[in-house]
């Protein structure tokens, strides 16, 4: 097939491609904040690198190109720009009974949509349909009913992730079927059609955190933040309450929800307000309680009882976040380190995070008023 092209047809060929990850790498600048983005941006210019290299040296060959992993990346990219709070590209999950890691393209709705994106041409594809690959490959099928295991395993809001494949070519009705048997949506990108949307779990009840009801009583959150203290902290958090109130927001999630914590979380609150709670946080406190029901704590649900202890996986945090799995509540807390240690260990736990915010009531006894 080398012979059947000149040095000029496959150096055109080759800027061809070299002109497509440029242009992928534009369409990507726009969401370099998602996790994985850059990642992929590294390898597409690890493609054009190698193609400006053989081009440049007059030793491109036709396998360069059709071997180029551009097409994938180009598939994906056209993907992610069709899809609404990507969270994750290239996401790494963690299967924990076969000690491998099962890779997820795109998570996108905010993780209750997970997509792989396959790029294959017909041939390839009619391969990997039935299993004619490399040894240890999968085949679609089974790749599906991979990704349709794992979903079940790692519940977004309580509910599997709805799984999307989609694929560059078409494909024959008979594997749409099978596909969808399993449980599998298909979409092709020749038919331009947008990545489903996956349905909004409803969730009733809200978790509260220890660092939740803390924010909430706080007099800086209850138009007491026109102050400045001696620790510097407490200062920065009064200059962000001014900017960005805490408490609407969390009235404005409270709104329709039934309000739960924990035995756990409640006596420890209690027992930060009994020693640094002034008197208009304890009274605040007191009418919380007449709306939020404490129930007593609950053993670790089994995605939880493999988690390590340690760092910011606090053995009380990790009790109040398995309160809300349990409970099917999502915990609204301020504590975003225990969420990205959980993260690490393969564990999403519904929640809804909001910055920190200290009792500060007692605190003004020393602090200096700022003019409004």
């Amino acid at each position: 097939m080398q012979n059947e092209y000149t040095l000029e047809e496959l150096s055109c060929l080759a800027q061809e491609k070299i002109g497509l990850g440029e242009k992928l790498l534009h369409d990507l600048e726009k969401l370099q904040s998602v996790d994985g983005v850059r990642k992929i941006a590294k390898k597409i210019s690890q493609e054009l690198k190698f193609l400006s290299k053989v081009k440049n040296t007059k030793a491109v060959t036709i396998n360069h190109i059709l071997c180029s992993n551009l097409t994938h990346f180009d598939c994906l990219v056209q993907c992610l720009l069709t899809c609404e709070k990507v969270t994750h590209v290239d996401y790494p999950l963690p299967l924990e009974e076969r000690g491998s890691k099962l890779r997820i393209d795109i998570v996108a709705d905010g993780g209750a949509t997970w997509i792989k994106v396959i790029a294959r041409n017909p041939k390839s594809l009619s391969d990997a349909v039935h299993g004619r690959t490399s040894y240890g490959s999968k085949s679609i099928l089974e790749q599906a009913a991979e990704y349709q295991e794992a979903a079940e395993c790692y519940p977004h809001m309580f509910k599997p992730p709805r799984v999307v494949f989609r694929f560059l070519s078409n494909i024959d009705c008979e594997l749409i079927a099978e596909l969808e048997t399993i449980g599998v949506t298909v979409l092709t990108l020749q038919t331009s059609q947008p990545v489903p949307r996956a349905e909004v779990a409803c969730v009733k009840s809200v978790n509260l955190d220890i660092t939740t009801l803390i924010a909430y009583v706080s007099a800086m959150t209850n138009g007491s933040a026109h102050w400045e203290y001696n620790e510097p902290l407490l200062t920065e958090q009064a200059r962000w309450e001014r900017e960005t109130p805490i408490k609407p927001l969390l009235d404005d999630y409270f709104d329709g929800k039934e309000l739960i914590c924990c035995e756990t979380a409640y006596n420890s609150f209690n027992e930060i307000l009994s020693i640094l709670g002034g008197d208009g946080e304890k009274l605040r406190a007191s009418e919380l309680f007449q709306r939020v029901r404490v129930l007593p704590d609950v053993e670790l649900p089994d995605e939880m009882r493999n988690i390590r202890v340690g760092g910011k996986i606090k053995p009380r945090s990790l009790q109040i976040f398995a309160f809300g799995l349990i409970h099917e509540a999502i915990t609204v807390t301020s504590n975003e380190g225990f969420i990205r240690a959980a993260r690490m260990q393969g564990l999403e736990v519904p929640a809804f995070v909001h910055n920190a915010r200290a009792l500060t009531e007692e605190k003004e006894k020393t602090g200096r008023l700022l003019v409004a």
